[in-house]
């Protein structure tokens, strides 16, 4: 490159000179040599991210292309750097082969939504023979109603089928082998269990996706204007639910009293608290059992509308009697209770566990 310079240099300094002596009508030729030819070899780098080869930008770009072509009513995420993703901005590759769908299929009531799951189906209120009529049509049969405050403006209907038996029919499952639903005249509703929330959260790894949305369907299609309710957990949470660290789980149950099963069924009997009773296939045996007055007006201060936790279940199982925690069943069938509103029903807890006892005196 510096011999190329030093040529061009030198061949105008010639023509500079030549020019002052030459005539008006002289003609000089100066030739200046071409730049000789470079060729340098750049050595290819490829870029592999996870296994994937990233360096060819322009082949990924034509693939884009053609998926946009391709897969109409799909919305494709920017994947160049820095992209604007409806108004936000992300950094290079962050949505790598994601799509999503503009016509993606919404889910239904009950169902699993935006990763949360309600843990009651609502509807305007009905009469309690409404109710049971419906059940019965659903293909359910009811075990018990119960009057969850004095005037009987509130009752907790218990309702079951041979399917709900046998899946609960497992040892530590049998709180799951029935549902609830709520007349609650106070709040001018009625309230259901949805089953998937229920089973997802009492059979634990033995929970059944076919049978739980099975079982939501024939509540939908025999409830008209059902919608979630308020309470809404995280799906993924139900299993290992508590109110907050250092509370309660699922399987922290308390055991009430140990003896044959016989023994403590008519010890539970002799009580006068039992409100159904419930046989499994596994021998074991699923109580509802009604808590003192005392004891019961927790839910008058916590909210009615989530007043079918009422009775509290007890279940009797290879010679104990089991009990689930009050503080883990309170706060998985009342999701959206505070600190607060748990602090002014903070003795109820045990005082659960005092009328529990009681029963197999």
């Amino acid at each position: 490159m510096k011999t190329y310079t030093s040529l061009l240099a030198l061949s105008a300094f010639i023509l500079l000179q030549t020019n002052l002596f030459a005539s008006e009508t002289s003609t000089i030729n100066v030739t200046v040599p071409k730049a000789p030819k470079v060729n340098v070899s750049i050595p290819s780098v490829e870029l592999v991210v996870d296994g994937e080869n990233v360096s060819r930008k322009s082949d990924v770009a034509e693939k884009e292309v053609e998926k946009r072509e391709e897969l109409k009513g799909e919305k494709e995420q920017n994947t160049s750097a820095y992209g604007i993703v409806e108004g936000k901005r992300y950094p290079p590759n962050y949505f790598t082969k994601t799509k999503v769908m503009t016509s993606e299929k919404k889910a239904e009531v009950g169902e699993v939504e935006n990763a949360r799951i309600a843990a009651y189906l609502q509807a305007p209120l009905m009469s309690e023979d409404e109710a049971k009529a419906k059940l019965e049509k659903a293909g359910f049969r009811v075990i018990a109603s119960f009057k969850v405050d004095k005037k009987g403006k509130v009752k907790s209907l218990v309702f079951t089928d041979d399917k709900l038996v046998a899946k609960a029919s497992k040892q530590g499952r049998g709180f799951a082998a029935n549902l609830r639903l709520l007349v609650d005249g106070i709040n001018g509703q009625i309230s259901i269990s949805n089953p998937v929330y229920v089973q997802k959260a009492f059979l634990q790894d033995d929970f059944d996706e076919t049978l739980a949305k099975e079982t939501l369907k024939r509540l939908r299609e025999n409830f008209e204007g059902l919608k979630n309710s308020k309470d809404v957990v995280k799906f993924i949470r139900l299993p290992r639910y508590k109110f907050m660290n250092g509370m309660p789980v699922y399987e922290d149950m308390v055991v009430v009293k140990k003896g044959s099963n016989d023994a403590l069924l008519q010890k539970a009997r002799k009580s006068k608290k039992v409100v159904f009773e419930q046989k499994l296939e596994n021998g074991s045996i699923l109580l509802g059992v009604k808590l003192s007055k005392r004891t019961s007006k927790f839910v008058k201060k916590i909210g009615y509308q989530n007043g079918e936790l009422l009775p509290y279940p007890l279940l009797i199982e290879d010679g104990k009697a089991y009990a689930l925690a009050p503080k883990y069943y309170i706060a998985v069938m009342y999701p959206l209770l505070s600190m607060s509103e748990f602090m002014t029903i903070a003795t109820v807890p045990g005082a659960i566990n005092k009328d529990l006892d009681k029963i197999f005196r």
